[in-house]
């Protein structure tokens, strides 16, 4: 019985939402840009000029697109940071503050004599270039782009040099308002219709929330990294903790030595290599520089025992804070030996003084344990 009651309530609510979607008549069911003004209109983002009617093929003004990304990047509750004055648009204009955000985004740039033109119509290389530059599109190649542009539009020829690369990358991602039978003319001077704004706002969401989806997972899975790795490394979800004793490689710039460093001296570092665990997450970057302090020194007694420095050293983190590393240098021997044969080389070394110059890797024992963010890489304590 559930079940069925279940059932029946989904269907009653597909119904209901159904027939809260906007019908118009010159929009019907089937139209090439159906689904977007129909979805846009229930986020109140378009609107048709009457009751039933759209008027999907009317161009669209300057102020009714910079209404429509504003609403369709949700900012229009957003405050401008600086306000343009313009001849033809005043602070009672309908589109007044839509139009403000759009100049302060880099939609539109003012112009040098004081107009704004709201009443214009926008071409598409405009909405084209605009998008290009919005979203990311910095990691296709100038060739990727004319390739793209080539290979799907028969006016290849006719597009400008300055737009080619700007609609390659706006192809290469799909953002692209395609209105059939035209579907293979990029018909760059032509001006955008109201169906066509749906169409490109539509897109334009489109890449921006599969953008976010791809930042969510970046900024919520573990960095992983090949390096040296190091043992015994306890994870607890995103925290790992390096447990005290653990041996890490560092290089220096300039030297510090047990007899020649004095306590308070000051030196630059980083790790030899990406440090990593067993599975692979990311502990420290070989790219993190690191800021040492000489907190104490203690020079050799011959077959007593070993010269020994004990300094801090402090990782920048995400927040460009700097948190603490207690370690003391007293190996001289490759990283794969030093976590095992611990005991073997304070014998060998025992009784000497040391030296380590510009670019040489020393490696130093943890005082304590040390936890890290393996999503953000930040050093937690």
């Amino acid at each position: 019985m559930r079940k069925t009651f279940f059932i029946s309530l989904i269907i009653i609510l597909g119904i209901a939402n159904w027939a809260s979607a906007m019908e118009y008549k010159d929009v019907p069911l089937g139209y090439w840009a159906y689904n977007e003004i129909n979805r846009l209109d229930q986020e109140n983002i378009i609107k048709g000029y009457t009751k039933y009617n759209y008027y999907p093929d009317k161009n669209i003004t300057r102020a009714e697109f910079c209404s429509m990304v504003i609403k369709a990047l949700g900012m229009e509750e957003r405050k401008p940071e600086k306000f343009y004055s313009f001849y033809d648009v005043d602070r009672n204009y309908w589109a007044w503050n839509y139009i403000q955000n759009a100049v302060n985004l880099g939609i539109f740039n003012p112009s040098d004599e004081g107009y704004f033109y709201p009443d214009a119509n926008i071409t598409r290389s405009d909405v084209i270039v605009f998008l290009a530059n919005l979203l990311r599109t910095e990691n296709i190649t100038r060739d990727e782009a004319l390739y793209a542009l080539n290979s799907n539009y028969n006016d290849y020829e006719d597009i400008p040099d300055w737009l080619k690369v700007s609609a390659g990358k706006a192809e290469k991602i799909d953002v692209i308002a395609k209105e059939p039978p035209r579907e293979n003319y990029l018909d760059y001077d032509k001006y955008v219709s109201r169906a066509q704004a749906a169409v490109f706002l539509s897109k334009m969401r489109r890449e921006i929330d599969s953008y976010k989806a791809l930042k969510l997972k970046e900024e919520t899975t573990p960095k992983t990294a090949e390096g040296i790795k190091i043992e015994n490394v306890l994870i607890d979800g995103d925290v790992a903790t390096i447990p005290a004793k653990t041996v890490l490689p560092i290089t220096i710039t300039g030297q510090i030595g047990s007899k020649i460093s004095m306590p308070g001296e000051m030196f630059k570092a980083r790790f030899s290599d990406n440090i990593v665990d067993d599975e692979n997450h990311l502990l420290f970057s070989k790219d993190i520089i690191l800021i040492g302090k000489i907190l104490d020194t203690t020079k050799a007694f011959t077959f007593f025992k070993n010269g020994e420095i004990i300094f801090e050293l402090s990782a920048a983190n995400k927040n460009n804070l700097y948190t603490r590393i207690m370690a003391i240098a007293e190996y001289e021997t490759p990283i794969a030996e030093a976590n095992k044969v611990k005991k073997a080389v304070k014998t060998v070394i025992k009784g000497s003084n040391f030296k380590i110059r510009d670019g040489q890797i020393i490696y130093t024992r943890l005082y304590q344990p040390i936890r890290v963010n393996i999503v953000t890489s930040e050093i937690l304590d």
